[in-house]
């Protein structure tokens, strides 16, 4: 993760989109992001298709919700860092910024100070949120990837009789012998197993269909 230094460094250079109406406060906006040294570029309306890699995207949240903004932003590959523009500090006006996930605020009317702050906050608040992904992501695999281990060795503890420790040293070493992971086996085994139970019930369905037939 960046450290805060880091995050100053490297505003330079960042794509910024401005979802709001060539205003007073778009203008102002503008001229400092250019200071600052971001690549900005105001759209509005929002477009109602992707654009390039957006870093950092200013929006403008209003009374209402705007559907439009929302649908653009589910058109992002990545979702960019999110800056809400807001003029009103009214339950609907912040409602909407909790809804659109916002990672920082700027107020309006725009002034030349506030906004290298507002994107500095916004980005250490965004950068954390991803590494919270990554590791709940990580941690969600972990967590998958041991309930299929001890699935399969159930499976071949039932089938072969024997105990826990041995069913994990056999797909172990089958893992091994196949250059493989643990997981890839274990689910190897777990399909395997699903396949043979699938064909036995389906074998002694037609055995049961056949024997209704001949009594009938």
């Amino acid at each position: 993760m960046m450290d805060n230094e880091d995050i100053i460094q490297k505003l330079r250079g960042l794509n910024v989109l401005v979802l709001h109406p060539r205003d007073g406060d778009a203008e102002e906006l503008m001229q400092q992001l250019n200071r600052i040294g971001c690549r900005t570029q105001a759209v509005w309306p929002p477009p109602r298709v992707a654009t390039e890699k957006v870093d950092i995207a200013f929006v403008e949240v209003r009374e209402k919700p705007s559907q439009v903004i929302g649908d653009f932003l589910g058109l992002t590959s990545e979702r960019p860092t999110l800056i809400g523009l807001a003029g009103y500090e009214s339950p609907s006006v912040l409602q909407n910024l909790i809804d659109l996930q916002v990672d920082g605020v700027l107020p309006k009317p725009v002034r030349p100070y506030g906004v290298l702050s507002s994107i500095v906050i916004a980005r250490r608040v965004w950068q954390e949120g991803r590494a919270n992904q990554k590791l709940i992501a990580k941690l969600k695999s972990k967590v998958e990837n041991s309930q299929k281990l001890n699935e399969a060795k159930m499976v071949l503890m039932r089938l072969h009789g024997i105990d826990e420790d041995r069913a994990y040293r056999a797909i172990r070493q089958q893992a091994m012998a196949l250059r493989k992971t643990v997981t890839e086996v274990a689910q190897s085994i777990i399909e395997s197993n699903a396949l043979l139970h699938n064909v036995v019930m389906d074998s002694q369905s037609d055995g049961d269909d056949s024997r209704s037939a001949d009594s009938g």
